[in-house]
């Protein structure tokens, strides 16, 4: 197997682009969408037709919330939201399988436990059902496919929390002398993952209390959460740690 697919400086370009093409996707759809440019944006969306059971219920009667998968709904914004996040989940997918090659290669040689190994592939199956998942979601709009879209912008979820996770794990002994602005990148991560997974909880729960144009601005700071997880990659790019300090850290 290949230790890796590109150069360092080829995948440092790999990953500020995966997070601008998402982030900037999510950010400008939503603006455009915000201008209603289409005059749609304040139409009631009714799902009786999609919900058996629910013939009576008509969702969002004021409008569209602020979720990003709103702003997938309506063209102009639909086209942005297509095309940016069809790419940015393609370039997740390669971000995850580009990280299992290079931690595979590293935790080798450093000894590093099974338990570790394990937490690499966890990670790489994450990123690619995250990639997977983003293509997917602009293929099913919630306003005509709301069941499907809610199963795939789950996957999202659910998959960037364990991509998380499973990074902070695996890659602990060696990012361990790796630092930003004097935080241990480990730790960095750590407080990542409890804001994206404390958003989560504040998402969902918000949601079933009926509270859903507040729960969009935990949806918001979920995916930053991740995304910026996926930024502390880059100064750990090329970064082996000895195998001394990776038993201290296993143990």
């Amino acid at each position: 197997m290949k230790e890796s697919l590109v150069s360092d400086e080829t995948f440092k370009r790999v990953i500020i682009a995966g997070v601008v093409l998402v982030v900037g996707t999510c950010l400008v759809s939503q603006a455009v969408m915000q201008m209603n440019f289409s005059g749609k944006r304040d139409l009631p969306v009714d799902f009786s037709d999609q919900l058996p059971g629910n013939n009576t219920d008509v969702a969002f009667p004021d409008g569209l919330p602020p979720f990003i998968s709103s702003a997938g709904a309506y063209y102009p914004e639909k086209a942005i939201f297509n095309v940016g996040l069809a790419l940015g989940g393609i370039l997740v997918s390669l971000l995850g399988v580009e990280m299992f090659l290079r931690s595979r290669k590293s935790l080798t040689a450093i000894g590093a436990t099974n338990w570790r190994h394990f937490a690499n592939l966890v990670q790489a199956i994450a990123a690619i059902v995250m990639g997977f998942s983003l293509v997917m979601l602009t293929r099913y709009p919630f306003n005509t496919s709301v069941v499907i879209h809610i199963i795939y912008a789950m996957n999202i979820f659910y998959g960037s929390l364990i991509w998380m996770v499973a990074n902070t794990v695996a890659r602990a002994p060696l990012d361990s002398e790796v630092s930003w602005r004097g935080h241990s990148i480990t730790r960095v991560r750590w407080l990542l993952f409890a804001a994206g997974i404390i958003s989560f909880q504040l998402m969902t729960g918000l949601i079933a209390t009926g509270n859903v144009a507040v729960s969009a601005i935990f949806e918001w700071t979920l995916t930053f959460s991740a995304e910026i997880s996926m930024l502390t990659i880059i100064p750990a790019i090329g970064i082996i740690s000895s195998a001394k300090s990776a038993e201290g850290e296993d143990e």
